[in-house]
């Protein structure tokens, strides 16, 4: 660590005293007293005319470039309705370093609207600087889809019924306009948004030291905000049908005044979930297989709420209100088929779980921004608390049968109960300072996370329900996190930049029920450096540090029966991984290669116990010693025809596993495998448009899980109506293919398993829009809270 943190103080020094910064400012104007909101800015070589720098004018139209070098350079100015203006040349020198090219003010086309023709459209997929971008505002992907539709198409990232990766991290932030809502809030979120009030989808693979060391990668969904004075909103309905259905209806209102904007969105959700899975356990001379049905019928509301002020251009600040309500219903089914010598049917067992489950969700934040002085000088503060609620009833009975399926014994039954309170407090403050010698920024976090959680299982005796003190606990668990970090960023000359920074993180923990106590220290250095080329391609390597802390509900020590012969623990030992990770960019034109390696020490894992005597199974999640990941791959976009939008995605992975795995030691576990997304967009006769979506993940591994082949196509015709309103229909998984396959084997565990979760569906959605359309990207101001939330909620 002391050579890490030495490393990183030599290389700021030295780019401290080879680099100097320069800004240019001013302020783009409509007419003489209005200013043009969002103007787009291009900052241009005055010798060869290539685009050095971007920005967009804030609302009163003023605007701000820094991290400049020496040199000569013009200012493009490009405003929906006004004709392009150009600066007069601007000259930055030691003696000239920051320049003011005061008020640009525009000229009105006078070309009508209707006659013009756009000849370019932002590609699907982009790199820019740290990140990779979905570009998702005026695209067909999405009309009729929810935000949760849309992370299929962004790059990197694979969604599955364990969660939500970038590559091969599985530790991912999901931000919204920079922002972390509640576990519950955000399943909401991502389920019934519409995916048409979203502007775009950032992906970082290697987050800097500005965001909290516990996640590997960030996914920021932006959301769209009307510019246009008054109302503006949208509506829509949204059905689709598989084997059961579910219908989503969604719609948002946004009511902007000069200084004010209050906007308001609400989702509803009645659905039904049905899922299948065939699961068999092998022993030696013998085996379990179990053939499961499950469905769930859930209804909820989520809403999502906001008022901003900025009481002028150098001050905003803003409330956010986020609450998510839901109720479950469930009955699981479960045929166990027990199998002897030669695989003869010995006896089966039916088991039913009949569930039922209620929770709520809650955040509040407040935020405020403000530019201290005129050098460019920026304060931020976010507060935040947020409460997850949730209780849980299950009802299971158990009834041994013959092989020919007569019931053999009395039934038993059992009870389980899990209620669950959850809440987090975060304060965060950044400062960022820009100075000659390049921008410096600063930041401290505190917060303070807790979960109440009962469990109590009791079995069902004569009429009554007793308590079963060894599947039952009780326990307060709380933590409390102390943060702060240091950035620094500028450019060097002939197009390179810097950036570095190191954050310093103390967590204390403590489980009362446990008497466990831990408490740990870390520094988590990062850097990054990029280079801009003059064929308009450029190149970037970036380096961090980082850890991933056991989940709430992982660490509470219960014990919770799924069958007699299936069991699911918490481990109140697991300890935090800690991982040193490496990415690398080179895009040129429309194509991106990259690269990332990663190598983690006690990787947070589930595990598997086998008993061979009783063939019992126990999950858990355990730490894997030492853990070592790599991919790399392209991805590229290219029009293919006038009527024919390609954009694709290749990604070569390969992982490497040496570890002591539940009580089996010195486990070797490699794999390697690829995954091919490409989405296709078609322009047809008479205004229609068609999107094919195909994916392929080649058989891989990740630590204990070895996944078979998985493949699947989904096709949408998209119609505009009207100015307005929009029809659209889909055909998900069209021959049913999306089935998830997997292997676990290592010593006494050998386990496969076969999943399908109603995924061949045909989708019908119309929305309609209304009042101007006239929109920006949310403001971005993180709210500081992103990894502790991300633990709450549950698995």
């Amino acid at each position: 660590m002391k050579k890490n943190s030495t490393l990183l103080f030599i290389l700021m020094c030295v780019a401290t005293s080879a680099m100097s910064q320069f800004r240019v400012k001013g302020r783009i104007y409509e007419k003489a007293d209005q200013g043009a909101a969002y103007a787009t800015i291009a900052l241009v070589a005055s010798k060869d005319s290539s685009v050095i720098k971007g920005a967009v004018s804030d609302e009163s139209g003023a605007f701000e470039i820094d991290n400049l070098v020496r040199g000569s350079y013009l200012i493009n100015v490009q405003y929906v309705g006004f004709q392009k203006k150009w600066s007069s040349l601007i000259t930055l020198s030691d003696s000239s370093a920051m320049v003011d090219v005061g008020n640009i003010t525009l000229e009105e086309s006078t070309q009508n609207l209707a006659e013009v023709t756009v000849k370019g459209e932002r590609s699907l997929v982009e790199q820019k600087d740290d990140r990779m971008i979905l570009n998702v505002d005026k695209s067909v992907i999405a009309k009729g889809n929810k935000v949760n539709d849309l992370l299929k198409y962004a790059p990197l990232v694979r969604v599955s019924n364990d969660g939500i990766k970038v590559a091969n991290k599985g530790n991912v932030l999901i931000l919204v306009d920079g922002r972390q809502t509640g576990q519950g809030a955000l399943a909401s979120f991502l389920q019934n948004f519409s995916a048409e009030d979203i502007l775009k989808i950032e992906v970082l693979t290697n987050p800097p030291a500005r965001y909290d060391a516990s996640f590997g990668a960030v996914i920021d969904i932006i959301t769209k905000k009307s510019l246009e004075v008054g109302f503006n909103g949208r509506v829509a309905l949204n059905y689709s049908h598989g084997e059961y259905g579910r219908f989503t209806p969604d719609g948002s209102l946004n009511f902007r005044a000069k200084k004010w904007n209050v906007f308001t969105s609400a989702s509803g959700m009645v659905s039904d979930n049905y899922s299948e899975q065939f699961l068999e356990r092998q022993f030696p001379g013998s085996s379990l297989a179990n053939n499961v049905n499950n469905l769930e019928r859930n209804k909820g509301i989520s809403s999502f709420n906001g008022i901003d002020f900025t009481p002028n251009a150098r001050h905003s600040m803003g409330l956010r209100l986020n609450g998510s309500w839901f109720g479950k219903n469930g009955e699981n089914r479960t045929k166990t088929s027990f199998r002897g010598q030669s695989s003869v049917l010995d006896s089966l067992l039916q088991v039913t779980n009949r569930s039922k489950e209620d929770g709520q969700t809650y955040d509040a934040n407040f935020y405020y921004t403000g530019k201290l002085d005129s050098a460019g000088k920026e304060l931020s503060v976010n507060v935040t608390q947020s409460f997850f609620n949730k209780s849980s009833v299950q009802n299971l009975s158990y009834q041994r049968q013959s092989p020919e399926g007569m019931p053999t014994g009395v039934p038993s039954r059992l009870r389980i109960t899990n209620p669950n309170d959850q809440q987090s407090f975060i304060a965060q403050t950044d400062l960022s300072i820009p100075s000659k010698t390049g921008k410096w920024g600063t930041g401290v976090k505190y917060i303070s996370i807790g979960n109440d959680n009962e469990l109590r299982q009791e079995n069902y005796n004569e009429g009554l329900y007793e308590l079963d003190t060894a599947f039952s606990n009780a326990g307060v668990y709380r933590e409390h996190t102390y943060a702060g970090y240091a950035s620094y960023s500028n450019a060097f000359k002939n197009g390179w930049s810097l950036q570095a920074g190191l954050r310093l993180e103390h967590t204390s923990q403590e489980l009362t029920s446990a008497s466990l106590s831990r408490k740990y220290t870390g520094l988590f250095p990062s850097m990054g450096l990029s280079k801009g080329f003059k064929n308009r391609s450029s190149f970037s390597l970036s380096y961090s540090r980082k850890i991933s802390r056991p989940s709430l509900y992982s660490l509470v020590p219960f014990r919770t029966i799924v069958d007699p012969y299936s069991i699911v623990e918490g481990n109140p030992l697991l300890k935090p991984s800690f991982a040193n990770t490496a990415d690398v960019y080179y895009t040129f034109g429309s194509m991106t290669l990259f690269a990332n390696y990663t190598h983690t020490k006690d990787l947070i894992s589930d595990v598997l116990f086998a008993n061979e005597d009783t063939k019992v199974y126990i999950q858990t999640m355990g730490n894997l010693n030492s853990v070592n990941d790599a991919y790399a791959g392209m991805s590229w976009g290219q029009d293919i025809s006038k009527w024919w939008k390609s954009s694709s995605t290749f990604t070569l992975s390969g992982t490497r596993t040496r570890s002591r795995v539940a009580d089996v030691p010195g486990v070797k576990l490699n794999g390697y495998g690829v995954v091919l997304n490409s989405t296709n967009i078609f322009t047809l006769a008479k205004g229609y448009k068609a999107e094919l979506y195909l994916n392929y993940s080649s058989p891989n591994r990740y630590t204990i899980w070895k996944t078979k082949s998985l493949y699947w196509a989904s096709l949408s015709i998209n119609k505009d109506l009207s100015r307005y309103g929009n029809i659209r229909v889909a055909f998900e998984d069209i021959f049913r293919t999306q089935v998830n396959r997997i292997h676990v084997g290592y010593g006494p565990v050998d386990i496969r398993s076969r999943f399908y979760s109603d995924a061949q569906r045909v989708r019908v959605s119309f929305s309609y829009n209304f009042g101007k359309k006239t929109v920006k990207g949310a403001k971005y101001r993180s709210l500081g809270n992103e990894a502790e939330k991300n633990r709450m909620g549950g698995r």
